[in-house]
Formats: C-alpha cells, structure tokens, sequence
C-alpha cells in the first residue's frame, strides 16, 4: 500500500465515539468490501455485512468484461474461469443498492472508501454504457429535465453515505508524520491484529472476509480506551 495521511483528530475519545457511534447502530450501519481485475479493474466480488451483529447481507460474484489479471488472481485466487456463469454487476445491482440504502441504513463503512466506490462505478459503466443517463430527461416523471438517471442519483446517495474507516482508524496505529503534519494509513490486517480482532475463521482476500474484518474492526475500536492513545491530540507538541 503506498503512503497515505490522514489529518489528526482532536482527541481520542472523539475518535474512539466515532466508532462507538457506527457500532451501535443496530441494523444502521453495514460494511462493504470488494475484490476486483486489478488495481484499476472491475468488481467481481462484493460483500455487504451488518456490523452490530456480523449478519452477511449481500456476498456474490460477477462476470466482468475484461478478464482478471495475473497479478489480482495471485491475490485474492479468483480466476476469469470462475466467473463465466456468474451475473453482471448490472444484473444485480438492484440488490446492492437495496442492501446499501434500506429503509434504515445510515452509514456505508468502507475500509478504504475511494479504492471500493471507484471499483463499483467503473464496473457499472462497463457492465451498462450510459447507466448514469435518464433515458428520456424530456418526459420520464418525476425526472423531466433531469439529464441523469435514477440509479445515478442512488449511486450518489451510496457515496454520500459512505465513510472510510481506514482513514478514521490511522490515528489509532500511531504511525504520524511530523513531515506531512498527519497520520499515515494502516493496511486492515495489520489494523485488525493491533486491536486484537480474530481473523482466523475468515478467508483472507474475500469481499466477505475483509467486510466482516472491518465490521469487527469497527466493534474492538468502539471498546478501546482512549487512555491508550494517548498522542492522539498533542501531534506536534513535542
């Protein structure tokens, strides 16, 4: 992972209510993970967990367009063979987006929020060209005159409901930069094995797997005590 900083915040125990706050949503909030074709690629997993109880909302996989690289595959196993019989992201978008905006949802938690959402909007524009276009911006009620589409506001309302938790979590791993004046980036894993969090019945490099890290990730943070970080707040003072 390349360095990354995250700006301090102004205390631990606001940090750490952060988390508290996302933890107790019962049903409220849900994590989302994704494994794709490359760096740069399409979404061919996606999974999407409740975090206050761990309950897998959504966990499939998807025929991309372009094939999985070699280098992906060596990392999370999943090979362009595999996914021959699987649907488009397209086909199943409709219950992505109902997992992610039910009635009730109020955070999509992401661990590395850019990295997933740019994945999931590249794939629907290769899955379906001009998804993001209303098809008929003169007369489709209620949107006339709206020159995009439904599911491109949908998409938006994802976003806007979205949060990192790899940048939250940075302050936590400790890891600041007097050079850039903020914190640099922890890989979940490592996050994960900083706060105790079993991994060991998950499958590593799976959607499901690392959405159900950061749920329990979320979980360990929401019971730390601030006294532990104790740096947090007094960045540069030394």
């Amino acid at each position: 992972m390349p360095l990354h900083i995250t700006p301090a915040p102004a205390s631990a125990a606001e940090l750490i209510g952060q988390f508290k706050l996302w933890a107790g949503w019962s049903g409220h909030a849900v994590t989302l993970d994704t494994e794709t074709t490359d760096l740069d690629g399409e979404v061919i997993e996606l999974a999407i967990v409740r975090v206050h109880d761990g309950h897998v909302l959504f966990d499939e996989r998807f025929r991309p367009v372009h094939p999985v690289t070699p280098g992906a595959q060596a990392v999370h196993g999943i090979t362009t063979e595999e996914l021959q019989d699987c649907p488009t992201i397209w086909d199943r978008w409709p219950a992505i987006r109902y997992a992610l905006l039910g009635s009730v949802t109020q955070r999509v938690l992401i661990y590395n929020r850019e990295f997933d959402l740019r994945a999931l909007c590249r794939s629907l524009d290769l899955a379906r060209p001009e998804w993001f276009a209303n098809p008929d911006p003169a007369t489709n009620s209620p949107s006339a005159g709206d020159p995009y589409s439904a599911d491109y506001w949908t998409y938006g309302r994802i976003s806007d409901r979205a949060r990192c938790v790899m940048e939250s979590f940075a302050p936590l791993a400790g890891a600041y930069s007097e050079y850039h004046g903020n914190y640099r980036w922890a890989r979940l894993t490592d996050a994960c094995a900083q706060m105790g969090v079993d991994l060991s019945d998950l499958r590593p490099h799976s959607a499901v797997g690392d959405a159900l890290a950061t749920a329990r990730l979320i979980k360990a943070v929401a019971a730390a005590d601030p006294a532990a970080y104790p740096w947090i707040g007094q960045e540069g003072e030394a």
